[in-house]
């Protein structure tokens, strides 16, 4: 079949009339209809004969003409696109004035904003340039050669086809992508487009440019699926755009979201758009193309995308303006809960029986990801498999339960623990995923393992014994080590930011898998790492395989003779507290030793208060223990640092050794 006007015109009338018809007069059809009726109804005898009646009437009639009214009224925002005065965007208004030079028009159309959606151009009567439309989410995302690249191949559209040629390739590409002889029909349309532009910017930069836009369209659907949903009933937040905006620039979203993309458009070469060149993660521009755009027209743009999603529903017009950043940690707990259920109940589905999170876990690791059925299974992701999707709402609800906290409101993929421990759940679910962690990790406390076998190593009298114990059974996947985070100590990280170790000795106390030892390596000290257990200095070796940083198993409490007064930084984090107390003086004076003339001792630590009780590991230090360690070893107290999270009580404190 061909694209004709009397085809298009039919499907548009038969099928998508709604688009066609302005939502101005969709409402101002639907207020005369309902005063109509009204009218009607006012004029029957038995109503004329009573007043009540007729006023009752009347009421009832304006009644439905403002609910009426209150239902369409926020459909108008859809149509709502803040127009840019590009004075104040001399970078935007560049790129905009080149591409309308490139596609060989002599006017400047007016540039507007809208929330969602690719770049577009509108078309006016006769055949003239409209507005050009962009996306506020892409201005975040892409470069300026990219852009401009895109708003050509759109201003194409207005000079090489018709209006019905328009709604065709509109109808394919939005609502009817199974139709086969539609996609047949536009291809020599997209075709002959993509030459004409490929010739004008060039086919690789087209080719880039198209795939940068999927890519950043998509990453900005998940990011409202994730951070506008659960709270979509509230209105639109003031911080939609700029929160989108820091996660491209600062927390690598496109990056981490164009694997999904390429892999939904693999199959999409029906041009070349899509089959020239490799898929590569947009850069946006060193500068940002736009300049602060008003408070007022973010509100609208938000609002009009909030509208978008609820008006056919008809939710609320809006509610007053928040902030994302600003919801408490309780806001998000529920949205978290309410994904953890929908898996679970998509592994019961699935199953055909009750299921719990284990359920989930299991057929994740069996590979049976791809057969859960729940919402998020339809939405753009960024994160590197299904299973790991399916998972992350369980690790978190199972780690908040247990005193985690998320690092930031828009990487909630992270969770700071109680003792301080970074916890990426991305990482930690690829492991479950993987079988390399066992299926409690969703159900239980991350803390259990340690305590049970410690509870167990005391009372055979080994206050070490259950280091290797845990180590050993994490390894098979039978145990969770709850300070192993795959990075750095926060605090270690956050003091160390200026400091550098070439030339210079460490030593890190209690190593574990070695996430410390290898930042302070990274610092350019020589760097001795050691554990009590012989399995974390092996699985130290297998994480870091080529690392500079020498592993061992020693013994605090009796160390190497050759270690004493040897560093010129010891790092100790939260090893002594994972002692009993009747052993914390002799692993403090044992820690202080190490330091050598001149040498730092960094300490971080949990805490409690004087005579405050301690029943299990950890055994949190006291500030007279912090104060021990200058005590013990000969030390001055260079900072000693009390840092308060709630009722959470963490040390962190600086000690030297005179040079004489």
């Amino acid at each position: 079949m061909e694209l004709t006007r009397r085809g298009i015109a039919r499907i548009l009338l038969t099928r998508h009339f709604s688009l066609i018809v302005p939502e101005w007069l969709k409402l101002l059809f639907s207020v005369a209809v309902v005063a109509a009726i009204t009218g009607v109804i006012l004029l029957l005898p038995w109503v004329l004969d009573t007043l009540a009646a007729a006023l009752t009437v009347a009421l009832a009639g304006v009644g439905c003409a403002a609910a009426l009214v209150a239902y369409r009224l926020p459909r108008l925002y859809r149509w709502s696109r803040p127009a840019l005065d590009l004075d104040d965007h001399p970078r935007l208004r560049a790129v905009v004035t080149e591409a309308v030079e490139l596609a060989g028009f002599d006017t400047m159309p007016t540039v507007c904003l809208r929330g969602w959606g690719t770049v577009a151009v509108t078309r006016r009567r006769g055949g003239r340039l409209g507005d050009v439309v962009l996306p506020l989410p892409l201005l975040s995302a892409l470069g300026a050669d990219e852009l401009r690249a895109l708003i050509v191949r759109e201003l194409l559209t207005v000079k090489r086809w018709s209006w019905h040629e328009r709604w065709g390739v509109i109808l394919l590409l939005n609502y009817h992508q199974d139709w086969e002889w539609l996609r047949e029909a536009c291809l020599p349309l997209r075709t002959s487009l993509w030459a004409e532009a490929g010739r004008l910017v060039g086919r690789e930069l087209l080719a880039e440019a198209s795939k940068a836009e999927i890519i950043a369209s998509m990453a900005f659907v998940w990011h409202q699926c994730r951070y506008l949903m659960p709270f979509v009933f509230r209105g639109g937040p003031d911080d939609l755009f700029e929160s989108f905006a820091w996660k491209v620039r600062t927390d690598g979203l496109l990056a981490r979201i164009r694997p999904r993309a390429e892999a939904l458009h693999a199959a999409e070469c029906h041009t070349e758009e899509l089959c020239v060149g490799p898929w590569t993660t947009p850069v946006p521009a060193a500068q940002s193309l736009i300049g602060p755009v008003p408070v007022k027209a973010v509100r609208r743009l938000s609002k009009a995308l909030v509208n978008e999603i609820i008006g056919k529903d008809g939710g609320p017009a809006g509610r007053r303006p928040y902030r994302l950043d600003e919801l408490p940690a309780a806001d998000w707990a529920g949205p978290l809960s309410d994904e953890r259920d929908h898996v679970i109940q998509a592994a019961a589905t699935l199953l055909d029986r009750p299921a719990t999170g284990r359920d989930v876990v299991n057929l994740v690791v069996a590979g049976r990801a791809e057969e859960l059925r729940w919402w998020h299974k339809s939405q753009p992701c960024p994160h590197p498999t299904r299973g790991v999707c399916a998972l992350l709402p369980l690790l978190d609800v199972a780690l908040r339960g247990n005193g985690y906290t998320h690092e930031h409101p828009f990487t909630q993929r992270v969770l700071i623990g109680p003792e301080g421990d970074r916890v990426d759940l991305v990482e930690l679910a690829g492991r479950v995923e993987r079988g390399e962690v066992g299926a409690a990790v969703t159900e239980r406390d991350p803390d259990a393992d340690a305590r049970r076998l410690a509870g167990e190593s005391l009372a055979e009298g080994d206050a070490l014994g259950w280091f290797e114990r845990l180590y050993a059974e994490s390894a098979d996947g039978d145990a969770i080590v709850p300070w192993d985070s795959r990075a750095p100590h926060a605090l270690l990280a956050e003091w160390s930011a200026n400091v550098a170790g070439e030339g210079r000795r460490a030593l890190v106390v209690g190593s574990g898998t070695g996430d410390d030892a290898e930042h302070v390596s990274g610092l350019g000290f020589d760097t001795v790492a050691f554990d009590v257990s012989e399995t974390a200095v092996r699985l130290s070796r297998e994480r870091y395989p080529g690392s500079r940083v020498r592993y061992q198993a020693a013994d605090l409490l009796n160390p190497p003779e050759e270690w004493r007064r040897a560093f010129d930084l010891v790092v100790e984090i939260m090893t002594v507290q994972a002692l009993p107390e009747e052993l914390h003086q002799e692993a403090i004076a044992a820690v202080a030793g190490f330091v050598a003339p001149g040498g730092t001792l960094l300490v971080i630590a949990s805490g409690r208060e004087e005579g405050g009780a301690a029943f299990a590991p950890p055994w949190p230090l006291t500030r007279s223990e912090i104060d021990a360690f200058a005590a013990a070893g000969g030390l001055v107290a260079e900072r000693v640092e009390e840092l308060r999270d709630g009722e959470r009580l963490r040390w962190r404190a600086e000690f030297r050794r005179p040079r004489v």
